[in-house]
Order: structure tokens, then sequence, then C-alpha cells
């Protein structure tokens, strides 16, 4: 009973031990029969016979689900010229392996050589969504950041954005869209404002100005409660509109009481201030209609909603130059400008000096040399800049340019990604892939 108590354990180290040494030489035999496979399929590919390669690695796959086979048969099309098959496999693999970094590197990669662009994009959300990390990926988010694309506009003519609408034309009638370029109220106006802060004035075919929200409804009627002849009204911000009453400027608040102004001209607040002209005079005013200090100028620089203040900047003219200056009155660096356009929604803004445009940052510092005929300020990371041939495109903050001088105008980029770009007597939109795919 002793010896057979011993040979018990002798005989289960013995077993584990023939079981080990099965499985080894089974996982052996597979290795060699999935490395004997894939050279078949690497032979094949050579010969390109595709299908015949695909076979072999199907068959490694069935032994040995492995992620680089998948990626082996996607290099083997896009070396061969077949894209289209190669982003097939793609996203075959992506569905298999959802949470692997290769098959997204590989799926960019293809759909960027097929000018796929959308296709790129939806691939670098996936891959963000699964909060995966990629040195390949990033130099490819780089790369892609200013790829895009042109839609055509039915629009004879087009206004500077505010708040995401543009006001259009169509047969000297006017109408409201997107910064997207869909058409938000058919055009049926004489005249429309700038759009903020929920609502945009509008003149109808009977000259009768309103307040209109972004669903075209009335919501105040202007002409009727304001006395005398409205020629124009200005954007409503800080609770306070400009009005041009019988050639009179004054400001209003949404109840229609008069606050202050008989000016010659009166821009709309922004940053707390705006911009008056009286008979001495340009002036910076808060929404007490106090100037902000005692000084008069010679001119304002204001966008076409009549703002002069963006990002806490104003230019204004002392003598026959541009300075610029916070809203508090107070200068900013110490150089001069012949010309200047606002700040935007970017870092610099376009100057003028020695009749050619360059652009500066917040400190009044030259980033960019003056170097272009003309330049519009930056926003979304491109400005727009044009050539001795009035010709404009936009270029990045290195100075590459990205879209190429071809239009006859160009407005700046939206925070949706997209601008209004003039070509000849028409107008389209450019849409950076990256916000519009």
């Amino acid at each position: 009973m002793k010896n057979y108590r011993k040979l018990v354990p002798v005989a289960a180290v013995a077993l584990m031990t023939i079981s080990l040494y099965s499985m080894i030489s089974g996982a052996i035999s597979e290795k060699n029969e999935v490395n004997e496979l894939v050279k078949k399929a690497q032979n094949c590919s050579e010969q390109g016979l595709y299908d015949r390669a695909v076979s072999y690695y199907n068959e490694a796959i069935n032994i040995d689900n492995n992620v680089d086979y998948y990626i082996a048969i996607s290099d083997m099309y896009y070396n061969a010229g077949k894209f289209d098959s190669s982003k097939k496999w793609c996203e075959e693999i992506i569905s298999e392996f959802p949470n692997e970094v290769k098959p997204y590197e590989k799926m960019i990669q293809v759909c960027l050589k097929l000018e796929k662009y959308s296709d790129a994009y939806s691939t670098l959300d996936d891959f963000d969504g699964r909060k995966l990390s990629s040195a390949v990926i990033e130099n490819y988010r780089k790369n892609m950041q200013f790829l895009s694309f042109n839609d055509s506009l039915p629009f004879e003519e087009i206004t500077q954005y505010s708040s995401d609408y543009v006001g259009v034309c169509e047969k000297n009638i006017w109408g409201l869209a997107t910064v997207e370029g869909m058409n938000k109220i058919n055009p049926k106006f004489n005249k429309i404002g700038y759009f903020a802060n929920g609502i945009v004035p509008i003149c109808d075919t009977e000259n009768t100005w309103y307040f209109m929200n972004d669903e075209g409804e009335y919501l105040y009627n202007i002409s009727e409660s304001i006395d005398g002849n409205i020629t124009g009204v200005g954007l409503y911000n800080n609770d306070l509109f400009p009005v041009c009453i019988n050639g009179v400027y004054s400001f209003f608040d949404i109840n229609f009481k008069k606050r202050f102004g008989n000016y010659e001209y009166a821009g709309s607040f922004s940053g707390g201030v705006a911009a008056v002209k009286e008979s001495s005079g340009w002036k910076i005013i808060d929404a007490d209609g106090k100037s902000i200090n005692d000084i008069t100028y010679s001119n304002v620089i204001l966008d076409d909603r009549g703002i002069c203040c963006q990002k806490d900047r104003i230019f204004v003219k002392t003598d026959d130059e541009y300075i610029m200056i916070d809203s508090k009155g107070k200068r900013i660096g110490s150089e001069t400008f012949e010309n200047a356009r606002l700040f935007l929604n970017g870092d610099y803004a376009a100057i003028m000096r020695g009749e050619l445009w360059g652009f500066v940052d917040y400190s009044g510092k030259t980033v960019i040399s003056p170097k272009y005929q003309n330049a519009k300020s930056f926003s979304m990371g491109l400005a727009a800049v044009c050539d001795d041939d009035n010709k404009w495109g936009y270029i990045d903050v290195s100075e590459n340019q990205i879209i190429d001088l071809q239009y006859s105008d160009c407005l700046n980029f939206s925070s949706a990604g997209t601008a209004f770009v003039k070509d000849e007597n028409s107008w389209e939109i450019v849409k950076l892939y990256k916000y519009n795919h």
C-alpha cells in the first residue's frame, strides 16, 4: 500500500510533462504551419496572385487570429495600387480589432491616398473615441488640419458673418443663411443687418424695420417704436443698438428707449465699447455713453458690422498713423501702421506698413513682415492674402500657401470651419473637412 501511494505523484508528474510537451509541440507545429502559409501568401503576392495570397493569409488567420496578418493583406493591396481593396480590408480590421492602433493608421493612410478626406476624418473620430494614442496618427492629424473642399452657392452677395449667420442676397433681395451655406430664411427683405443675441434687424419691402429671430418671426417693430425716418439699424449687443434717424445716430435699448447720442456716425458695441463720430472726430465710448479717455481720434478701424473692438484690441488713428489700444484706452506696443483690420478668431491681425500688408500679435509686435498686396486677419489658423494680380487665397501662420491664390475676394473662416470665397461673379463656400465631414 505504501509503494502504491508513492507511485501516484510520479504518474501525475509524468502525465503533466507529456501534456505540456504535447502543447508545446502543437504550438510549435501551428507556428511553423502559420509561417509556411505566410511565406506562400507573400510569394503569391509578389507574383500578383492576390486572391491566392488572401486565401493563404485567411488560413493563417484561422490558426492564429493576429492583426498583423490582416494588415499584411491591406499592405499587399496598397503596394499593388489597389487602394479600394486596401480600404475594404482596413474596415474589416477595425471591425475585428477596434482597440488596436495599427488598423486606424493604415485606414487613414489609404483614405488620404484615395482623397477620401471625410472617411479619413471619420476614422480619426473613431480613433479618438477609443481614447487610443499614436504618434503616426498625430502626424496625420497635423497634416490633415487644413484639407478643404468647395460647395457652390446660389447667392449673389454675402455679408460678414455674425453669430454663425450671414446675410445673403439674390436679385437685390436679402435673406439669412448659416455659415455652413444653408439657406435659413429665403431672401425677401430690402435690407438685413447682423445677427447677435438671438435677433437680427431687417427692413421689409414696405421699408418697415423689425427685429427678427432666426426662424423668421418678427419680435419687435422698430419703425413703430421709434419716431423718424430710419435708414439703418446696427447690431444688438450690451443691451444697446445704434439707429440712424434722419441722418443722426443714437443708441436705444431693447425697450426702444433712447439712451444717449446724437452722432454723425455710431458703430455697434462689442467688448463693452463702441466707436462714435462727432464733428470734432472719433471717440471710443462705454455702455453709458462716456468716453473711455479724453482723446479724440482722426479715425477708428471698424469691421462691416460697425464693431471697433475685438479681442480687447482697437486700432485708432492719431495724426497720420494708426496705433493699437485696449478697451480702456491704454496704448499697446509702440508700432504704428498705415492701415489695419480687427483681430478675428485667431492670434494675428492684418496691418499695413509701407503699402504692404503683414500681421501683428496682441502685443502689437510684427509676426509676419508686410509683403502682401492685401490681407485679412487670421481666423481658425488661416488668413486671406492677396497677390499683385488681385487674387486671393489663404495662408497658415507659417506662411504656407494652404489654399491657392485664385479668388477675386475671400471672407475669413468661421468657427464652423467655413469661408465664403468669390470666383469672378459667383460666391462659393470653402469647408474644412476637420469640421465638415
